[in-house]
């Protein structure tokens, strides 16, 4: 059958990635249209880039075998030569626009950097990964730019956008050296509990789609937006009651030192300096932040002595490091 002819049957050229010189079809069928041909878009890349970096594609184009998430067929190109085709399956959960991004590294037009946006990276972790194309260095790459996104405590740090579906991929892909300080950015940065829409049966049907979301992403059939699971939402209110209830007796208890003259200086600048400020912008659930804003305030200036000032600091930075690690046990 000549390649016009599959092509018309089978779906549709990607506009960019279809080399004249290219070795192989890559057909990518669209997760929302699983059964029809419509959703279908082909790629005409060189197989030898794909064998080279990818497991996946290296058995499927040698031939050894298809385990239900390929098939390998062979279309004539204007009947004198074979071009292989190879249809990757919805079973994998292969997304068109992850599978593009793999494409803008491999062929270097967006390749990973340190600047890359994290959808991009997201994207690429996911179609990388054993589990869908396997492109074992790449994956391990992609997953060395999202940890570096996303830093951890205990000095304060600031994450990205995109937390919800950040935590859902250090679960599927089992990346625990930065969950902890994700869930600490859902409670100090967002409003992580689900709105309340009111009563009756669509509320229950909507908790039992959040709770089936598919590769640890969770969507809101609603909004398509990434959500928090059920689990994760109780998990940050535990959190949040832990750090709550840890830090308030020390944000709202001036501090005491060896020096009486010291001692009297907090007892006077407290409420002023730190209280006041903390109760303006939340510093009670940001602990880390809060701590690092009082180290920074100038004491010596208010009337503390150089070793109360530097004796203190370093009892807030110690006291950031308690609240760091009693952070896995209220995360439970």
């Amino acid at each position: 059958m000549p390649t016009s002819e599959v092509i018309e049957i089978r779906g549709y050229q990607h506009a960019k990635y279809w080399f004249d010189d290219g070795s192989v079809i890559v057909t990518i069928q669209t997760l929302s249209s699983h059964d029809s041909a419509e959703g279908a878009v082909l790629f005409k890349l060189h197989s030898s880039l794909l064998a080279r970096h990818s497991t996946y594609f290296g058995r499927v184009l040698d031939g050894a075998g298809a385990d239900g998430g390929e098939k390998l067929e062979s279309g004539n190109s204007t009947g004198s030569s074979c071009i292989p085709t190879v249809t990757v399956l919805p079973a994998l959960g292969v997304r068109l626009e992850d599978f593009v991004s793999l494409l803008e590294h491999l062929y270097h037009d967006t390749p990973l950097s340190s600047k890359t946006p994290f959808t991009h990276v997201a994207s690429i972790l996911r179609v990388s990964s054993p589990s869908q194309l396997d492109f074992p260095r790449l994956h391990e790459l992609a997953q060395g730019y999202l940890e570096a996104m996303f830093p951890s405590g205990p000095s304060p740090f600031t994450h990205p956008n995109h937390l919800q579906e950040a935590l859902a991929l250090t679960r599927t892909y089992k990346i625990g050296s930065i969950r902890k300080g994700i869930y600490y950015s859902l409670v100090t940065t967002t409003n992580f509990e689900p709105e309340e829409v009111g009563e009756g049966s669509e509320d229950v049907n909507r908790d039992d789609n959040l709770a089936q979301g598919q590769n640890g992403i969770v969507e809101d059939p609603n909004t398509r937006h990434n959500v928090l699971s059920p689990a994760d939402v109780e998990r940050c209110g535990k959190l949040m009651a832990g750090i709550v209830d840890h830090f308030t007796p020390i944000l709202f208890t001036p501090p005491a030192t060896l020096h009486m003259a010291c001692t009297d200086v907090f007892a006077d600048k407290w409420m002023s300096l730190v209280i006041q400020s903390a109760i303006a912008d939340g510093g009670v659930y940001k602990p880390l932040e809060t701590l690092e804003y009082i180290k920074q305030l100038d004491w010596a200036a208010e009337g503390l002595c150089s070793a109360c000032v530097r004796e203190k600091r370093e009892e807030w930075t110690k006291e950031q490091v308690v609240v760091w690690e009693k952070m896995d046990g209220w995360l439970g």
